[in-house]
């Protein structure tokens, strides 16, 4: 596959491929949620101002961004979102109970969480014990009902978050091909979760 944005810039990133296709086909369905659909446009630029806002709250290249979210369009734009601010996305699986999620934060020291409302109890538990957090941003209903996450570092909810982001275009490109672009756990149940560690072109050689 060609990607017209290496050209540009020199080297292929995971991320080129919505921007290829948002670049092409920017009107066409690229995700289905139940009813909702969102185009290749629309993904791109809600992507390109998630990763604003995780720039402008202290993410750089190669800190690692977990998103602990469900199969929902929040979770993709996500993904895609943490790839444009140069960092590395980790999805956490939403079964996923609060002593794990802590685990995994603190073993690949993660700057910033995404997840929704409805898994704020798991989140609230975690966050704290992650020294190395510096932002938490939360899709979905209202986070403080009683679960405690008002108190986690750097609480934004989705909506705020990205106001007044842009979104004709994702922040400064400065990763490279062999810059990690994700590590994913693997389930932990005979011991503790292991992170298994891709490189932009170990996923885009995956993927074509």
């Amino acid at each position: 596959m060609r990607f017209p944005f290496a050209m540009i810039f020199g080297v292929p990133l995971l991320h080129d491929f919505l921007l290829d296709a948002a670049a092409r086909l920017p009107s066409k369905v690229a995700l289905v949620v139940a009813k909702q659909r969102m185009t290749y446009a629309e993904l791109d630029a809600s992507s390109n101002a998630l990763a604003h806002a995780l720039v402008q709250r202290g993410v750089v290249r190669g800190d690692r961004v977990v998103v602990f979210g469900d199969n929902a369009a929040e979770t993709v734009i996500a993904f895609w979102a943490v790839l444009k601010a140069n960092a590395v996305v980790s999805i956490v699986n939403p079964l996923t109970k609060g002593d794990k999620l802590a685990y995994l934060l603190n073993d690949c020291r993660a700057v910033a969480l995404i997840t929704d409302g409805y898994l704020a109890k798991a989140a609230a538990e975690a966050a704290p014990r992650c020294a190395h957090l510096k932002t938490v941003i939360v899709s979905g209903e209202a986070f403080d009902q009683g679960t405690g996450l008002s108190a986690a570092p750097g609480l934004a909810a989705w909506g705020d978050a990205v106001a007044g982001m842009p979104t004709n275009a994702p922040p400064k490109r400065v990763a490279i091909d062999v810059d990690l672009a994700s590590i994913i756990y693997t389930s932990g149940s005979t011991g503790d979760p292991k992170g298994v560690m891709l490189t932009h072109r170990n996923m885009l050689t995956a993927a074509t």
